[in-house]
């Protein structure tokens, strides 16, 4: 089956385009979907921690508040799974530590992905050299095509 990666951050609140964009997208090449979220790397542990399968939509109450980054990772893939899992569509989702473009890029190639589907932040061009960009690491690494919905994250800096 033909698989799409959807790359998240789970800083940010969830692109409903990124999400509408990859629902499309798997639906027009009858792929799976797999979402993939970096957390920041604790230690030297880096790699893949957790396979989530399991969606749990945003709107409906949850006890307590996530505690870390970890936490609200996990929560932010499961929300993000919703759409896929009502339309049908096989989703699932992988939390990963370690540097974002290069496990976005590992993974996707693990995968053998037909396209990877993100984000882009709009840095400012001091934050650009200070942070570096995800999506141009990812545009200019990867072995499939990439798609950045360049609304994502326009009020960063």
């Amino acid at each position: 089956m033909n698989t799409l990666v959807m790359a998240i951050d789970h800083q940010n609140t969830l692109s409903t385009t990124i999400s509408q964009l990859t629902l499309r997208e798997a639906m027009l090449r009858n792929a799976s979907v797999v979402i993939i979220c970096c957390v920041p790397t604790e230690g030297s542990v880096e790699g893949e921690v957790m396979s989530i399968e399991c969606a749990i939509d945003p709107t409906v109450e949850q006890r307590g508040q996530p505690k870390d980054s970890l936490n609200c990772a996990e929560m932010t893939v499961r929300a993000a799974l919703v759409p896929f899992q009502q339309a049908g569509i096989t989703a699932r989702g992988l939390l990963c530590r370690g540097d974002p473009a290069q496990v976005i890029v590992e993974q996707a190639t693990k995968l053998s992905a037909m396209m990877i589907i993100m984000g882009r932040r709009h840095l400012s061009p001091f934050n650009r050299i200070f942070k570096g960009s995800v999506s141009a690491t990812v545009l200019e690494t990867a072995s499939c095509p990439v798609l950045i919905d360049l609304s994502e994250g326009q009020n960063n800096a």
